[in-house]
């Protein structure tokens, strides 16, 4: 957690110093209520980021267009939700203990563009830390064999680490540049290709039914054929997944 810290208290420094400069231009005296922000933000970005950091296990399971999107909405409302908070803080502080006025009492004070701008930055340079370093964890995890033809595989989810065997695993989809397992334990994600991870599973258990999934077939309760040939898979917890006609043949044989 010392790299986040540290890249909030940065963030900090600077907001303070921007807010310092336009107090000076005012004229202003009393500069307590950048103490009081600057002492909000740090206690804010620091509770946020344990959220952040699992929004950013997230952003490999969408595409990037939408991932930005999503990350850019949360970020404004944080943004807001920080500068909200701090502004009523610096009120309370300034009129009930400090007594003295100031600038920032007046919500849509010059300097606030820069105070939206500097909390953006925090939180996206907190969101792509943790994204980068989800993916450094994640990549060229080992597949280790074990007693015989079985496998396990080590994948993680919020800091914590499992261990799966073939037979907790429903289904693996691919999503952009990695797959998702779906299993007994959870879903998790790991940053691997469908058909390299397809070559070390058992052929008569896992069976591709799409170029995008990869099926446990004793998880399997029917499937429904439409005219074209494709069709949905129905597996027994209830999740439905799509077949191509290219791969039915693989159903037909099980």
């Amino acid at each position: 957690m010392s790299k986040p810290i540290s890249l909030i208290s940065i963030f900090v420094l600077l907001n303070m110093g921007i807010g310092r400069m336009f107090q000076v231009s005012l004229g202003a005296t009393c500069f307590s209520e950048l103490t009081i922000l600057a002492v909000t933000s740090f206690v804010f970005w620091t509770f946020s980021a344990q959220y952040i950091k699992v929004w950013a296990q997230n952003w490999e399971q969408k595409p990037v267009g939408k991932a930005l999107v999503l990350q850019g909405g949360l970020g404004i409302t944080a943004t807001a939700t920080n500068i909200l908070v701090g502004q009523a803080l610096v009120v309370f502080m300034m009129t009930v203990v400090f007594r003295c006025a100031s600038p920032n009492f007046n919500l849509l004070h010059a300097g606030l563009t820069n105070n939206i701008a500097v909390n953006l930055f925090c939180y996206f340079a907190l969101l792509f830390y943790f994204v980068n370093k989800e993916h450094n964890q994640k990549i060229d995890t080992p597949i280790t064999p074990i007693s015989g033809a079985k496998i396990q595989m080590e994948v993680s989810r919020n800091g914590s680490h499992f261990l799966l065997v073939p037979e907790e695993i429903r289904y693996i989809e691919t999503s952009n540049n990695c797959i998702v397992l779906h299993t007994e334990k959870g879903v998790f994600v790991k940053y691997q290709s469908l058909s390299s991870l397809e070559k070390m599973l058992c052929p008569k258990t896992f069976k591709r039914v799409h170029r995008s999934y990869l099926v446990n077939m004793n998880f399997m309760d029917f499937h429904q054929k439409n005219s074209s040939g494709d069709g949905v898979l129905h597996l027994k917890n209830g999740d439905k997944i799509k077949f191509s006609r290219t791969y039915r043949k693989n159903l037909v044989e099980v």
